[in-house]
């Protein structure tokens, strides 16, 4: 199958579990994606990493940074976590938040260490992103933009459509330019696959697009995203519409 010309289609949440990992392999067998973001403190990471080594097919990869849940490598404190050890997603992803310089160094230090984590395995990562986008929010952005600077990553933009209010539009927008004055970024646009297609186009030109898809298996065995199940469905029916799809 004929991959669109100028997309980034990404599987995010690679290395979050068996059945996500078996899903985003056969898509990239299948080439419904070419690009995925590996998280490197959930249960599925040894086997993900494994998968890349293993699969020529499986390739643009990079680290999704993951802030909002499961245990962190490091020591972030105990500010940022649940009861159990975990990462408080409701202290992390709080868009109003923002954090003390000792907070701010112990959390980039995190998030060098889920890269490094990543390295570590002998995979060409090539760019990152994070779990829920948090590394778009104001109290966390320059310590991403930072970081993929310091290891010369690429990085995902914001959202770079208007959905809600202008001044989100006009923070996303502040955002992209932090980033690709910096040529940091990792695509020229990103969309939603809903948004995506309702456009009905597709870029021939010089700039990139990346969507988003977080493929897995229901119970039922059928290929499905496990965030928004008819997103899956609708980029399927898309790509096959394809010539030679």
């Amino acid at each position: 199958m004929p991959f669109p010309v100028n997309i980034l289609a990404n599987a995010d949440d690679f290395g979050y579990s068996a059945s996500v990992n078996k899903a985003i392999l056969f898509c990239f067998e299948n080439e419904y994606i070419n690009s995925a973001t590996l998280l490197t403190n959930t249960p599925g990471f040894d086997e993900a990493a494994q998968l890349t080594r293993d699969n020529r097919c499986v390739k643009n990869i990079g680290i999704h940074v993951n802030l909002a849940e499961g245990k962190p490598l490091t020591n972030v404190g105990e500010a940022f976590l649940n009861a159990e050890g975990c990462f408080n997603l409701q202290r992390t992803g709080k868009a109003s938040a923002f954090f003390t310089q000792a907070e701010k160094r112990a959390l980039t230090t995190e998030i060098s260490a889920q890269i490094n984590r990543g390295l570590s395995q002998g995979i060409a990562i090539n760019h990152i992103d994070s779990h829920y986008h948090l590394h778009t929010l104001p109290g966390l952005f320059n310590l991403f933009l930072h970081t993929a600077g310091q290891f010369k990553l690429k990085m995902r933009l914001a959202q770079t459509y208007r959905e809600g209010s202008y001044l989100k539009f006009w923070y996303r927008q502040y955002v992209n330019s932090r980033i690709t004055a910096r040529k940091l970024n990792y695509a020229d646009r990103f969309e939603t696959v809903n948004y995506f297609l309702s456009q009905g186009r597709l870029f021939n030109g010089d700039q990139n697009t990346e969507i988003m898809l977080h493929p897995d298996f229901d119970a039922d065995g059928r290929l499905t995203d496990h965030f928004d199940a008819p997103t899956m469905l609708d980029w399927l029916n898309y790509l096959k519409q394809l010539p030679n799809g």
